[in-house]
């Protein structure tokens, strides 16, 4: 009976720690270009943005700098305008940006 639990017990284990192992850092998850097709929002860069590996962004207007994650939040700090700090979830292929006054959906564009 020992033997049966402890066998269970080694299961459960190595499953958590492959779901751990495969799960994408949000570091790496983000990388790639995130648009969204809706126009009509106030600040173009949130129709596009461009997200490299070596930590910098890109809007659509060429507007860039460098960006940081810290827990659920996303820190976009131009490189000629005053930082953006953001809630951010990635689901899919969906990357969600939240804060206060806005709410936008951007979709990873395969390249």
């Amino acid at each position: 009976m020992k033997r049966k639990l402890l066998i269970i017990l080694l299961a459960i284990v190595c499953v958590a720690l492959l779901g751990a192992c495969t799960s994408e850092a949000p570091e790496t998850a983000i990388i790639g270009t995130w648009e969204c097709l809706d126009e009509t929002h106030v600040h173009n860069w949130e129709c596009l943005l461009i997200f490299d590996e070596d930590g910098r962004f890109e809007d659509r207007d060429g507007d860039g700098g460098r960006f940081h994650i810290e827990g659920d939040s996303l820190i976009l700090a131009f490189d000629d305008f005053a930082p953006i700090t953001v809630n951010f979830t990635i689901h899919s292929n969906q990357l969600t940006l939240t804060e206060e006054g806005f709410h936008i959906v951007l979709t990873r564009q395969l390249s």
